[in-house]
């Protein structure tokens, strides 16, 4: 990130930097009755319906990914899930973007040897300091820095081990997975979830189905050798 920075700094190249604004406090919008009346009920309820599944299965599976990654502390899923819907409900009434879990700052505090709750407090503190007083310097990144740094670690967080022992079970879950990550990639994370889960659902009934028909077939044949 610096270097990339520092060259387009020097070069002055004609590209997207980050974005963040003078005053931090005037971002801030506080709701007001003129909002509610100008959109119905049912688009608010359903923007909030898609940001819970959305913010939820993003932040359970940045849980589950941080615990096999280290061993130290173990995530507790509900005191997590009751924490984002707290800190949501703050967002919302301050008129900030929803929050979530996230890999990215979770593995780099785990790789920085992070080992109590107190690494994501601190990491919080220091993008509050950074947009508030040293708002200048982050105007200087490129967000192609940024994107590449995170198409880094998510190519990090891929255990390929776990692929080839996935390969144990069958092609099959193999296709799943390739399926739901392509998804993932190519859509959003909650296509790529309801894909993986419909995929999984098929299979589980095509599985079903053959075990039925073979236990099927089995008491035919012994109803056979009995009758000779």
């Amino acid at each position: 990130i610096v270097v990339a920075t520092v060259a387009a700094a020097l070069l002055k190249l004609p590209v997207l930097y980050v974005e963040v604004p003078d005053n931090l406090w005037s971002e801030i919008h506080f709701p007001s009755w003129t909002v509610l009346q100008s959109v119905s009920f049912s688009v608010v309820f359903q923007a909030g319906i898609v940001l819970a599944v959305v913010a939820s299965a993003e932040t359970l599976l940045c849980a589950t990914a941080v615990d096999q990654m280290q061993s130290d502390t173990r995530t507790d899923y509900n005191r997590e899930l009751a924490a984002q819907g707290i800190g949501n409900m703050v967002c919302g009434l301050l008129g900030a973007l929803p929050m979530t879990g996230v890999i990215v700052r979770s593995s780099a505090n785990v790789e920085a040897g992070g080992k109590t709750r107190l690494s994501a407090i601190l990491h919080g503190l220091w993008l509050l300091v950074f947009v508030s007083l040293l708002a200048f310097i982050l105007r200087m990144i490129p967000t192609a820095a940024l994107a590449a740094m995170l198409v880094y670690i998510g190519y990090k967080l891929i255990n390929f081990k776990a692929i080839r022992e996935l390969r144990k079970y069958g092609w099959g879950e193999v296709a799943i997975y390739a399926t739901t990550v392509g998804t993932i990639v190519c859509t959003d994370l909650l296509t790529g979830v309801l894909t993986g889960i419909g995929l999984s659902a098929i299979k589980l009934l095509h599985t079903f189905s053959h075990l039925v028909v073979s236990l099927d077939v089995d008491q035919e044949n012994r109803k056979a050798v009995l009758s000779l």
